[in-house]
């Protein structure tokens, strides 16, 4: 199910609070699978200071590290499982000799552990992304479906009759359109036609204030977001795969008949517009019971439009045109990884997977929209990397899967990597193509380039150290590849100016002047929950002399099961 895209929020800062030293209470000895007691942190560890990361083994209480003078030791604590991490299940370090290091101390407010003390300033509302919401409201029920396993039964000669409608500009019908405030009941709303092509209709609420406000102006921009959707939409498909041909049964899973002939709009895909900001905090949406008939008096019944649909706010299409397009996107991706996904290998991704390729989408998509890297509208609003400061700030605490709007941000940091880091387009294909999902579908998607075989630990290890660089062209601020002349991963689509051109899939560097670095902390004894697949980064000093000793103390003083690494940079 599709997430709102643009709701702008952030941990409270009461979130800080929960960074605080921690009383260790060796009282409950049991050890929770995967975690490591911490009575066997007995042994000593030895290690060269070099560009190779150092992996802090379990058994280690003391780290040496050898030819490391003038270099900085930088730290990464790592959750390397879905799930949060408690503080007291986690490492500290200290740097008992041969470097310059900052005291350790809890974290009163960030300029006491940050290098410059700079913050930046966000909106919260303490909110849930609205879409998890509609994701909630019916995934139970679209998961009682049987995918995979029945989805070759035949059309019945009962419902092979046509019910595709010839619809033209002008004409009226009723459609499912699902309510901004409640985001978990639909409402029947009487749409008009305002464009049709051969793959796309654009529909608007006939009430729609906007749309009445300036019919001729609406119209156009309406017009202009299909033309954009549709060319952008065969870009998408070349690396995300299709949408559903079939309409199925909510009930069993089995095919209710072939979209073509059992959909009123059959295979056109349809922009439906209405007004969602008034009420609501929704860009976009699309609803994966579109592809489902529910029989007559199911109580799933309502919101279905059995079809290929995305929805869009008004009032973004006509003052915000550019994220009106990116939306249209990002959200019908989704749609496209339904079926890619779901219907055809039978799985049910979680929710921060289903971003990831939403907003990788937006990001390659970035050129062809015309949105810069560069100031939009006085916000960067329009661009994915608008997001990057909030997951410099507090990814570590949030986490790659947290289920509110600020998993966007920690979720495009990390796609953004490794769609610079494995081959770009190429990697994108793989990911949402491959027939897995969630890490298992990340891992698969980057051993399949061939650099080298990656466990889940070894890649976010991986991805904490490009965190720690900011200089420009590496790490994350590198360009993705573009494969110029290679035919699987370049696709053809027609401009603004109606010419044919040929699309590369560029995936532009993360402007640093526009951004702050990832925070890093400066004492390795500071510790927090940390959240899925997330990790905390430090810069614990600067070494002084050849040798360098860390120490490690278990927080909890029972058992921990995060990942700690240690690198020295020039």
């Amino acid at each position: 199910m599709s997430v709102a895209k643009r709701v702008k929020i952030l941990a409270p800062a009461l979130a800080l609070a929960t960074i605080l030293f921690w009383a260790c209470d060796t009282s409950d000895p049991y050890i929770p699978a995967g975690q490591h007691p911490a009575s066997a942190m007995t042994q000593t560890q030895s290690a060269s200071a070099g560009s190779k990361a150092t992996t802090v083994e379990p058994t280690t209480k003391t780290l040496v590290l050898k030819g490391a003078k003038g270099k900085t030791i930088c730290m990464a604590r790592t959750n390397a499982i879905g799930s949060a991490l408690a503080k007291e299940n986690s490492r500290i370090a200290k740097i008992s000799s041969g470097a310059s290091a900052s005291a350790a101390k809890s974290l009163a407010s960030f300029s006491d552990v940050l290098p410059d003390g700079a913050v930046p300033s966000f909106d919260f509302d303490g909110t849930n992304d609205p879409h998890k919401k509609i994701y909630d409201a019916f995934l139970t029920e679209l998961k009682e479906a049987k995918n995979s396993a029945a989805l070759s039964k035949s059309l019945a000669a009962s419902e092979a009759q046509s019910a595709v409608k010839n619809y033209a500009p002008g004409d009226t019908e009723t459609f499912w359109a699902l309510n901004p405030k409640t985001l978990s009941t639909f409402n029947e709303k009487t749409f008009i036609l305002l464009s049709s092509g051969d793959n796309y209709n654009v529909w608007v609420d006939t009430s729609d204030k906007y749309y009445k406000q300036d019919t001729s102006a609406f119209t156009t921009a309406a017009l202009d977001l299909g033309t954009n959707f549709i060319n952008g939409y065969g870009l998408v498909s070349h690396l995300y795969g299709q949408p559903a041909n079939n309409i199925y049964n909510a009930s069993d899973g089995q095919v209710y008949g072939p979209m073509a002939t059992a959909s009123k709009t059959g295979l056109k895909i349809n922009i439906m517009l209405y007004d969602m900001l008034e009420v609501g905090k929704v860009y976009g949406f699309v609803y994966h019971g579109d592809v489902y008939h529910f029989e007559s008096g199911s109580d799933y019944k309502h919101g279905s439009n059995e079809g290929r649909f995305v929805y869009i706010d008004s009032q973004t299409t006509i003052k915000q045109p550019l994220e009106a397009k990116s939306t249209a996107q990002h959200e019908f991706s989704h749609t496209i990884s339904k079926n890619q996904k779901t219907l055809k290998s039978g799985k049910d991704w979680t929710y921060w997977y289903g971003e990831l390729l939403a907003m990788m989408c937006e990001d390659m998509m970035q050129n062809y929209l015309g949105i810069s890297d560069s100031e939009v509208d006085g916000n960067m609003s329009c661009t994915p990397k608008a997001r990057l400061p909030q997951a410099n700030a507090l990814a570590w605490g949030n986490g790659i899967s947290g289920e509110d709007s600020l998993a966007y941000a920690s979720v495009f940091q990390f796609g953004a990597w490794l769609s610079r880091t494995f081959g770009g387009a190429k990697f994108i294909k793989e990911l949402s193509q491959n027939a897995y999902v969630d890490m298992e579908s990340v891992l698969n998607a980057v051993n399949a380039m061939g650099q080298k075989q990656y466990t889940q630990e070894s890649l976010l290890q991986e991805f904490a150290n490009a965190l720690t660089v900011s200089e420009s062209g590496k790490g994350l601020n590198k360009d993705a590849a573009t494969y110029p002349g290679n035919a699987d991963y370049t696709c053809a689509y027609t401009g603004a100016d109606g010419q044919t051109h040929t699309y590369e899939y560029p995936i532009t560097a993360k402007p640093t002047v526009a951004y702050l670095g990832p925070f890093l902390f400066k004492s390795g004894s500071i510790h927090a929950n940390l959240g899925p697949y997330a990790s905390m980064i430090f810069s614990m000093g600067t070494a002084d002399s050849d040798t360098v000793s860390i120490d490690f103390t278990c927080v909890g003083g029972v058992c921990f099961g995060d990942t700690v690494t240690i690198w020295t940079k020039d």
